[in-house]
């Protein structure tokens, strides 16, 4: 069931870890400096790094909030009455709506019990930032089977506005190969929770299948395919590429097609198998792409946090396919269990750490950890006398110029969602220009010019 890769280990640092909550270390060449957001939260199992250039966040026993990340303020948007959080139960995946400017809709993902059976939902909330709450809620998927472990769940949303949703096999065994039933899945939907007509299987809201418990998952924003991170049993944590339709073995298969018995059920059932796989396992969570510039280390990089080797995991692919071609390790053992990662448009990484137990033995003492270039800020300001990048009008339209210094022409001006991922680039020809924009769908993103500090936000308004 194993097959290793050659792991490039003796990542060596500057300076050694301590509990401070701000210290500069050294990392694969970038001085970088590390400080705590926030503290004293209960199990962060999804940050993502909202519009509003805050972390939107959610807590395992039941609480949505919005962090500050300059001052760390947390401000509760939900807290779920019916939240069932026991084992690896709770509030798990959470996504906000592509237009979310426009459009303010936040999914989540959570169990609760019927009777004294564990089940799982996805509902969608409508958010209002007079009050700053969460309300009107609307359950898209119900009755899931859960449990107390194997849940999944990861929520994202695809360029065409699909949303996927992975489900683990809820202890199921028969589930994950049986179309007919939701757990050991990745699902795709409409924003409204129906069957997208395109799905592979017609009528059907499964995407792919035959899997344990699927707990990070991203889009590729050059090759445009989906990642996901999924925890194996004893053996074979993995990272598949999702093919739309695509079987993924499990039970059947664990990890590559490379025993007896996996041999002769691969071969007839066409079976995907992971583009790695990791025995002893290692717990994999949350992963993203990371485009920056900002920290050259992971420029265009995997990046995928570990729970039982409590360690961030790089993975870098062979001309962006789904050839591994190495893997580095870093921050290991600095934080204990890590959960999740996401990114500002600036670069700067932010790691949600999950404590010393798979379980919820330590409530209130986790934290969101900030990994930034060394004497930077989060984000600059547009009247900062340093921004040299001019947009006008704002927001930007179809007439809207860009104005950038002289010694700029030939660089590369790039469109960031507020995510981190960078959705559109072009070539710098001259002076004055209009940005090539009109495909986005309107909403706030960031304008950058690649390996400068300048950054402007913007929101695009495309009337369509």
């Amino acid at each position: 069931m194993a097959r290793f890769l050659a792991v490039i280990f003796g990542v060596w640092l500057s300076v050694m870890h301590t509990q401070n909550l701000y210290a500069q270390v050294n990392i694969g060449g970038t001085l970088v400096d590390t400080s705590t957001v926030i503290s004293g939260i209960d199990i962060p199992w999804t940050i993502i790094w909202g519009p509003d250039n805050h972390i939107w966040m959610t807590e395992r026993f039941g609480r949505v909030s919005r962090v500050n990340p300059q001052t760390g303020q947390q401000q509760v948007l939900l807290t779920l009455t019916d939240c069932q959080a026991s084992g690896e139960s709770g509030l798990l995946g959470m996504a906000l709506y592509p237009s979310f400017v426009d459009t303010p809709w936040m999914y989540l993902v959570y169990t609760y019990l019927t009777g004294s059976a564990i089940r799982e939902r996805l509902v969608r909330y409508t958010y209002s930032e007079v009050g700053g709450q969460l309300s009107s809620p609307v359950v898209l998927l119900n009755d899931i089977p859960g449990n107390t472990t194997h849940n999944g769940s990861r929520l994202l949303f695809l360029p065409d506005r699909s949303l996927l949703m992975t489900t683990g096999d809820a202890q199921i065994q028969s589930a994950p190969l049986n179309l007919q039933q939701l757990p050991g899945k990745v699902l795709r939907m409409r924003p409204d929770g129906s069957v997208p007509a395109d799905n592979p299987f017609p009528g059907n809201l499964v995407y792919t299948y035959g899997h344990r418990n699927a707990q990070g998952m991203f889009h590729h924003p050059l090759n445009g395919k989906v990642y996901i991170s999924e925890h194996g049993p004893t053996t074979d944590d993995e990272v598949n590429v999702l093919t739309p339709g695509g079987n993924y073995g499990w039970p059947t298969v664990a990890g590559f097609c490379d025993q007896p018995t996996e041999t002769q059920y691969c071969a007839q059932n066409n079976v995907r198998e992971p583009m790695i796989a990791w025995t002893p396992t290692m717990a994999p969570g949350g992963m993203m792409w990371y485009s920056s510039s900002a920290l050259p280390v992971f420029r265009n990089k995997i990046l995928l946090t570990a729970l039982k080797n409590a360690r961030l995991y790089v993975l870098s692919l062979q001309n962006d396919t789904g050839v591994v071609v190495s893997e580095v390790q870093y921050l290991t053992n600095w934080y204990g269990r890590l959960r999740d990662v996401c990114a500002d448009p600036a670069g700067n990484l932010y790691l949600a750490t999950n404590g010393n137990s798979w379980s919820n033995t330590q409530p209130y003492t986790h934290r969101i950890v900030k990994i930034a270039p060394r004497n930077t800020t989060s984000l600059p300001h547009e009247s900062d006398t340093n921004i040299r990048l001019k947009v006008y009008p704002n927001p930007v339209n179809s007439e809207s110029k860009v104005e950038v210094p002289v010694e700029w022409i030939g660089r590369t001006l790039e469109c960031v969602e507020p995510s981190g991922r960078v959705v559109a680039t072009q070539t710098i020809e001259q002076e004055r220009f209009s940005p090539k924009l009109t495909d986005l769908a309107n909403g706030i993103y960031f304008l950058r010019i690649h390996n400068t500090s300048n950054l402007v936000k913007v929101q695009i308004n495309n009337r369509r």
